[in-house]
């Protein structure tokens, strides 16, 4: 029966169902199972079935009467293997999708690096994954499918920027990181020795820019990438650069580094056990090293790095580099309204364990393990008060000026006192520059209008009436204005963004506890802390001073 409705086309490719004029065995209907059992008799059951064409088929075929006109239905074919390219939208992926064969002939090498170049894909293949597919696509069945990754982009990346590397220690290190015992303890009292350097000995290596890895797509475009920002290796007074490798820096004579920036210089040594009125004061172009304390009255200035391995107590130190204080700064003051007593003045920076009445001014950072009590300080970048394990560090009383940051464990005094802080004090100095700028620059565009009027009047003369001289002094003049209007304008853009970025970096934190009567200012914003809080930060946002808690990783 089946055999009569069901046949094999003559070139193998296709079944068909013939419905109409077909007696049924025994009056009874043609099951769709029926004809899948003669696809797999006939050895055809690979072959993809088309059941919605089956189904349709059996109804016309069980429903037709016996004189019905034959119908014939293609109800299954053979399919060889199909492949198929997909390329992600950014182009940095490319897919390949294959279906399974139907009885037909399987995925072939050939087939998938047509494929690959058909949707141009030319980049990041990875062949192995290529191996794996071929592979893999024998063992589908009907009607399976894989999609796989097969090439993959590259993203750029960005070269590094040139950078030093320090060889020698910081000598402000040895007050941050006290030496260690063997325990595992410290010992605040012992900093190690002083650092010294010797004749060619080696300071500083200069680590070149890279210049970066361009990237690709899939289809082979290129993605540009930028080279890292090139450095100078800088040879700075008692240094130069080495004979071997010019990107290493030597010391050219004994003493004691200063790092900088671009380079290490080295100062010549004055080392004094004290500074008393037994050695009187002291004025040395170099670096000084005080092996002890500097004692009440006394005064030291020099043009490189002092470091006192001891205290200075209501003395005066003037350094054209450092100070670094291995242990504490002690004024006094003498009545309420009086001066203090002990003042400390840096280009640098100024580094020690503590400092109580004592004015101090770094024009870049000024840095205590412990505390500062009472201090009146002028810092242009930042003020850091914190130990190595971050749980001691108090700013506690006193007026403090800071270009950028304050950060301490501890603000605030417990005791009454008031601490005031202020946060990018050049504000006003930066809008009056401001105001001065824009001024002049009316001032200059008024006298450039008049220039032009001038020109466009001479303009109406008749040329060989003009007078040459008079021409050339008025193009003068109004290429003189137009160049200045536009360095004002540039300097109007440099004084913004100098704004701009003073209130972005203004921030106070204290990342344990801020106390009350802390006046705080950011700007020409204030605020006044009235109750004590725990971790705390305060910036400027939306012309106004915020206080919200600080988190360590935020």
């Amino acid at each position: 029966m089946l055999d009569d409705i069901l046949r094999v086309s003559q070139d193998g490719q296709r079944v068909y169902l013939s419905a109409g004029k077909v007696e049924h065995t025994n009056g009874q209907p043609i099951e769709k199972k029926q004809i899948k059992d003669w696809l797999v008799s006939n050895q055809v059951e690979g072959f993809f079935c088309f059941d919605d064409t089956i189904e349709s088929a059996l109804t016309k075929l069980n429903s037709s009467p016996d004189d019905a006109e034959p119908e014939d239905f293609i109800i299954a074919e053979r399919r060889d293997a199909t492949i198929e390219s997909r390329i992600a939208d950014d182009k940095m992926t490319a897919y390949l999708v294959v279906n399974g064969a139907c009885g037909g002939r399987g995925l072939k090498a050939d087939d998938i690096l047509s494929t690959l170049r058909e949707a141009n894909i030319v980049r990041g293949i990875k062949k192995p994954t290529l191996q794996k597919l071929l592979s893999a696509s024998g063992k589908l069945k009907p009607g399976e499918y894989l999609d796989v990754p097969v090439a993959f982009g590259r993203q750029p990346i960005a070269g590094e920027d040139a950078h030093l590397v320090y060889l020698i220690e910081d000598p402000a290190e040895r007050v941050r990181r006290p030496k260690q015992r063997e325990d595992g303890t410290v010992d605040m009292r012992d900093l190690g020795e002083m650092v010294m350097v010797k004749q060619g000995q080696p300071l500083a290596k200069l680590i070149p820019e890279t210049s970066g890895y361009e990237g690709f797509t899939v289809t082979g475009s290129v993605l540009s990438t930028s080279a890292g920002k090139p450095m100078t290796l800088t040879a700075h007074p008692g240094s130069e650069l080495s004979n071997k490798d010019p990107n290493i820096l030597v010391a050219t004579m004994a003493g004691i580094p200063r790092l900088q920036k671009d380079g290490v210089a080295v100062d010549d040594a004055l080392s004094l056990d004290a500074v008393d009125v037994g050695t009187g004061h002291v004025n040395f172009e170099g670096s000084v090293v005080i092996k002890g304390d500097v004692e009440v009255g006394m005064k030291v200035t020099a043009s490189g790095t002092v470091t006192v391995g001891g205290v200075v107590e209501s003395a005066t130190i003037t350094a054209g580099a450092d100070i670094i204080v291995q242990n504490g700064i002690i004024g006094r003051q003498v009545a309420a309204d009086s001066d203090i007593n002990c003042t400390l003045v840096a280009e640098g920076n100024i580094v020690a364990k503590f400092a109580q009445y004592a004015t101090l001014c770094a024009n870049q950072n000024l840095e205590l393990t412990l505390h500062a009590m009472h201090c009146k300080t002028h810092v242009g970048q930042s003020i850091v008060i914190s130990d190595a394990t971050k749980r001691k560090g108090t700013l506690a009383g006193g007026k403090h000026e800071v270009g950028e940051k304050v950060q301490a464990v501890i603000i605030g005094a417990s005791a009454g006192a008031h601490t005031y802080i202020h946060c990018f004090p050049r504000l006003p100095i930066l809008k009056r520059e401001l105001v001065n700028l824009n001024k002049s620059w009316e001032e200059k565009s008024a006298q450039l209008d008049k220039i032009q009027a001038a020109e466009k009047k001479l303009e109406a003369v008749p040329e060989e009436k003009r007078d040459a001289a008079m021409v050339e002094r008025i193009s003068s003049t109004r290429e003189h204005l137009s160049t200045a209007l536009s360095e004002i304008e540039a300097l109007v853009e440099e004084t913004d963004a100098a704004i701009e970025s003073g209130y972005q970096t203004a921030s106070i934190i204290a990342t344990k506890s801020l106390l009350s009567r802390v006046h705080c200012t950011i700007g020409e914003e204030k605020h006044l802390v009235h109750s004590e809080h725990g971790p705390s930060h305060l910036f400027y946002d939306n012309a106004a001073i915020e206080l919200k808690p600080y988190q360590a990783n935020g």
